[in-house]
């Protein structure tokens, strides 16, 4: 399959079922062919991608029902991929034979995986560079659900992430109004990369979120008081 194939089947299925950028390609490609082979280990497969990108459970059933898994498979692949103990990484669906590519290399959305020089960023440094004195107490919790986010979808630090404004200010535990105004702050600081979500009472484009990796040092010209910033 080419490339332009590959993607043009990635947003034709993300399209129908309102899903992420960050679903796998071949997962969608799965999707998409799952009338051929109507597999419970496919619709397995297919559950726990879905929980990895942060969709509830009612919504993975939702998605398995569209596709047309049955009653019976939908409850299993939805019990058995809801534990988290689960996961289909790139290694593994190469093994599976569901790669879309010759290489898993090759394939666009591997290559934005963090690279082993990120994996040993020092989460720490956040607390070392003294971030916590710099920012208001609001986009420090903001911050950290941040990370518990990337660890919830089982992703690598600095991944990108798609978010509601709600789920974000659910998990940090501040009022929506605190949660745009924290990620303004946490981008002009240099610790995020961020772009505004739309709402539509139709249709909605979730929040773009990226910590920057490995963790930026507070700039030198920074006056003390800007450190003790309340």
């Amino acid at each position: 399959m080419q490339e332009l194939e590959i993607l043009q089947d990635f947003e034709e299925i993300r399209g129908q079922l309102r899903l992420p950028l960050d679903m796998k390609p071949c997962i969608c490609t799965l999707m998409k062919d799952y009338e051929k082979s109507k597999s419970g280990i496919n619709a397995f497969i297919i559950a726990c991608e879905l929980f990895r990108v942060g969709r509830t459970k009612e919504k993975v059933e939702t998605v398995l029902f569209k596709l047309g898994v049955t009653f019976s498979k939908t409850q299993s692949a939805v019990k058995g991929a809801s534990t988290g103990k689960y996961s289909y990484g790139c290694p593994r669906l190469e093994l599976e034979g569901l790669c879309l590519f010759n290489n898993r290399n090759e394939c666009w959305w591997y290559e934005r995986i963090p690279k082993k020089s990120q994996k040993r960023c020092r989460e720490r440094d956040f607390w070392r560079f003294g971030w916590p004195t710099k920012l208001n107490p609001a986009p420090v919790v903001v911050y950290l659900a941040l990370k518990e986010l990337e660890h919830r979808r089982r992703y690598k630090a600095g991944s990108r992430l798609y978010v509601s404004r709600k789920e974000l200010a659910e998990l940090a535990g501040v009022s929506l109004p605190w949660v745009i105004r924290s990620l303004g702050e946490l981008g002009e600081s240099g610790l995020i990369k961020f772009q505004k979500g739309k709402q539509h009472r139709w249709y909605g484009k979730a929040s773009e979120v990226e910590r920057i990796i490995p963790i930026p040092r507070i700039e030198k010209q920074c006056s003390d008081n800007d450190i003790a910033k309340s």
